[in-house]
């Protein structure tokens, strides 16, 4: 009969608090802990499965660069980046071109992610790092003006970098600094057909943020409502909506809508490297018993 080995292997998420009335500064966090916990699980396994389950965990850890944990919406998601790099930020902060943002959402399309007349949250690893990214509709072929209007305020840690895709040129970023960094501004492109878009890019370990979205009072907002926000991951081999409920991915009876973020970046090569020979290692101290 094979030996078992056992292995802890259960890991679950805390969050807490809710985003306040106010606009919140980085600086000042107490309304989101997303905190990663190790908890105890026994599970039996044969050796050799064991021995499998580590390697392709490595192969798995190895195909996305970082995470983006988001709290306030449905409990808590975990968003895997995709890798975007050679389309997104080839170029110094600010400028984000439209092709890049085209070739963006062609990459979601081709998973079969429908951008269009959606804001969309992407996580992704690009020629900057692990990036946070809001898609505003999709940037596709342009016809006749139809004016698609909403208003972002973001804020994030002072060393980040901002790209950005704004046709009407009113938003507003503050300069890269010590303490936080701020995006306001109101977003109109033409929706039929067109997009814009913000990221914040070079995004390390711990690094938070806050979004928040509200429609503009007199304007016509250009997307779906309801159903107006999505949340994308990355599988390992192609992009896929994380699951939320409809209810929470719409403007709230205030008009806005709005979450917390924070960046963890993906182990390094060398700790993926050593999971199976920690694998390994686990299996004949077992046999040596």
């Amino acid at each position: 009969m094979p030996r078992l080995a056992k292995c802890d292997v259960s890991i679950r998420v805390r969050l807490c608090g809710r985003l306040s009335g106010a606009f919140p500064s980085v600086g000042n966090q107490p309304w989101f802990c997303a905190v990663p916990i190790q908890t105890k699980g026994s599970v039996l396994m044969n050796s050799k499965s064991l021995f499998a389950m580590v390697l392709a965990a490595g192969a798995a850890s190895a195909v996305f660069a970082g995470q983006i944990q988001i709290s306030n919406i449905g409990g808590g998601l975990v968003l895997n980046s995709g890798p975007l790099g050679g389309i997104a930020f080839p170029n110094a902060p600010s400028t984000w071109g439209l092709s890049s943002v085209a070739s963006i959402h062609a990459s979601l399309n081709a998973s079969g992610v429908s951008t269009n007349g959606k804001i969309t949250f992407v996580a992704a690893d690009t020629d900057q790092g692990l990036a946070f990214m809001a898609l505003i509709d999709q940037q596709f072929l342009e016809g006749p003006t139809a004016l698609g209007n909403v208003h972002m305020d973001s804020v994030t840690n002072g060393a980040n970098l901002a790209y950005m895709k704004d046709t009407a040129g009113n938003l507003t970023v503050s300069a890269v600094g010590p303490n936080s960094r701020i995006a306001s501004g109101n977003f109109a492109w033409n929706s039929n057909g067109g997009g814009d878009a913000f990221a914040w890019a070079g995004l390390s370990d711990g690094n938070s943020m806050t979004f928040r979205f509200n429609s503009i009072m007199g304007e016509v907002l250009g997307l779906n409502d309801p159903s107006t926000f999505q949340f994308v991951t990355w599988t390992g081999t192609n992009w896929a909506l994380a699951a939320v409920s409809a209810d929470l991915l719409s403007f709230s009876d205030t008009n806005d809508f709005g979450f917390a973020a924070t960046a963890v970046p993906a182990p390094g090569v060398f700790a993926i490297a050593g999971a199976p020979l920690l694998g390994l290692s686990m299996i004949r101290r077992r046999r040596a018993r």
